[in-house]
């Protein structure tokens, strides 16, 4: 990173391209969709059993979880498979694609289960017991459901913006341990507060079952990761978007702050740019911001000196701004550019921060810093 000594970058590279998703879904959203919902019904109607883990157990009674266990953890996954590869927007269309099946399988048990049975139908109180309309079971579910796969979608994305393509497992688990926690928490307080004969069995039976689902979602993790993969590469979009290898990979605008402090509070506290990074090495200070897809560095003079010292070997060499890129090759592009009518005023030089970069005086005044990370002191 530019202007970062070893010693205090402990971050990792921020990414250098936008976060993907496919714009125009082809029939594998479909049948995603599809999957999401089936596990979804399928899971509120095994849900309707209670299901003893251990019994007898001191001060919480024992281990309690209930029949949707087994299928809907699935559902965060199919849930993070939707918001990984498609965005936000194409996964709350499932998400309410979903509540509207989950809604009308209720009414629709509760208008069967109204209808009077026909002649020779014995099951009518069995029926009632296991699919009957509890008001308190479907609110808690819906408002469970609603809560849980929004703030996972949600999560995922927002880990995704910043993360890219890197990082996957990060988001997959982050947004589960979120959306799963909003989704049992719900779930169970709504339906169960004053039916469980304690409150150390009503915890036990949340905390249960949120850990159990959790765990689900981190065993799965190496079958979501091959599941996501495979469909980035079957969906034309994506597959086109991860074809492209720009020879520039980040724009960063390098400011020189006289007033340091003073530029710090109106960039990043007047005008609303996020702080990314800042470090102090001696008496040089850099912050950096987020300006969406580029970053504004702002260095006060001992910062821009120690810059100058790394590159180019000497001191007053900056200009009051420059342009940095990030490029996969600093020699190669450098060498490109120098064809192409620059003036290289320090060759690619590694830097302390483990950087390979080089000074160019480009066409319309503009001094150019060119470099490239290594993910290893360069040999």
């Amino acid at each position: 990173m530019l202007g970062v000594t070893s010693l205090q970058q402990t971050s990792t590279v921020p990414a250098t391209t936008g976060p993907r998703y496919v714009r125009h879904p082809t029939g594998i959203y479909t049948v995603v969709v599809a999957l999401f919902c089936g596990l979804l019904l399928i899971s509120n109607i095994a849900a309707t059993k209670l299901i003893t883990v251990v019994d007898g157990l001191p001060i919480i009674q024992g281990i309690f979880t209930d029949g949707g266990a087994f299928l809907f953890p699935l559902t965060y996954i199919l849930g993070d498979v939707l918001a990984e590869v498609y965005g936000l927007r194409q996964a709350r269309r499932a998400i309410w694609l979903g509540f509207f099946l989950a809604g009308l399988a209720s009414l629709t048990f509760l208008v069967v289960g109204m209808a009077p049975p026909g002649p020779g139908y014995e099951n009518q109180d069995a029926f009632l017991a296991v699919l009957g309309f509890v008001p308190r079971i479907v609110i808690a579910s819906l408002a469970g459901y609603l809560a849980g796969q929004f703030l996972n979608a949600y999560v995922l994305v927002k880990i995704k913006n910043r993360t890219n393509e890197r990082r996957m497992w990060i988001r997959l688990v982050g947004s589960t341990v979120v959306g799963e926690f909003a989704d049992t928490a719900l779930f169970c307080f709504i339906a169960f507060v004053g039916v469980f004969p304690t409150w150390s069995s009503l915890i036990s039976y949340t905390v249960t079952g949120y850990l159990y689902k959790v765990a689900v979602e981190v065993i799965f993790l190496p079958v979501t990761y091959v599941v996501i993969k495979a469909i980035k590469r079957r969906e034309p979009d994506y597959a086109a978007s991860l074809a492209e290898k720009p020879t520039v990979r980040q724009l960063r605008l390098v400011v020189r702050a006289e007033d340091y402090d003073d530029a710090v509070r109106f960039y990043r506290d007047t005008l609303g740019m996020g702080e990314e990074e800042t470090y102090t090495t001696g008496d040089a200070r850099v912050t950096i911001l987020d300006a969406g897809r580029a970053t504004l560095e702002l260095s006060n003079r001992e910062q821009v000196d120690y810059i100058d010292t790394a590159e180019v070997g000497r001191t007053g060499v900056s200009p009051p701004w420059r342009v940095a890129v990030e490029v996969d090759d600093a020699v190669e592009v450098t060498r490109a550019l120098a064809a192409a009518g620059a003036e290289v005023i320090a060759a690619p030089t590694e830097t302390p921060w483990h950087s390979l970069n080089a000074r160019l005086s480009a066409p319309a005044d503009v001094q150019l810093t060119v470099f490239q990370e290594l993910s290893a002191p360069h040999s």
